[in-house]
């Protein structure tokens, strides 16, 4: 007798961008119109695959991120921000408490060891994947 077992297709956590999990370095910082550096961005980050990370202006403690967003999500969030319908979206949630839809949010973009964030008004900024 055979068994087939159907996985669902998301277990309890979407999947993972496999390309940000690593510790990240700046290596071009974001700036504003003004040229102030963005308080928002650390000098590095570490991203894991329970899908927590951490931000080194933040100390040790380990936020809720997600690339991967459900229908109602997207609908939401390009509702309010068109400028990122058919982006690539990292959400970092700094309180577990938030709806993910009102966390802060960024462009982002991997190739190969270098990733690029963007916040809404600030300059893109670059990182630099941390050698193991």
């Amino acid at each position: 007798m055979v068994v087939f077992q159907i996985q669902p297709a998301f277990s309890e956590q979407p999947p993972v961008d496999a390309k940000l999990i690593g510790a990240w370095t700046t290596k071009e910082c974001s700036i504003d119109s003004a040229g102030s550096p963005c308080p928002y961005l650390p000098e590095s980050m570490e991203f894991f695959k329970d899908q927590t990370m951490t931000m080194s202006n933040l100390g040790d403690q380990h936020f809720s991120y997600k690339t991967t967003l459900t229908k109602e999500e997207k609908k939401a969030i390009e509702q309010n921000n068109p400028e990122y319908k058919g982006k690539s979206l990292l959400l970092i949630k700094y309180n577990p408490n938030a709806d993910w839809a009102s966390t802060p949010m960024y462009v982002y973009s991997v190739d190969k060891d270098e990733l690029t964030l963007i916040l809404k008004g600030w300059s893109p900024a670059q990182f630099t994947r941390k050698a193991k």
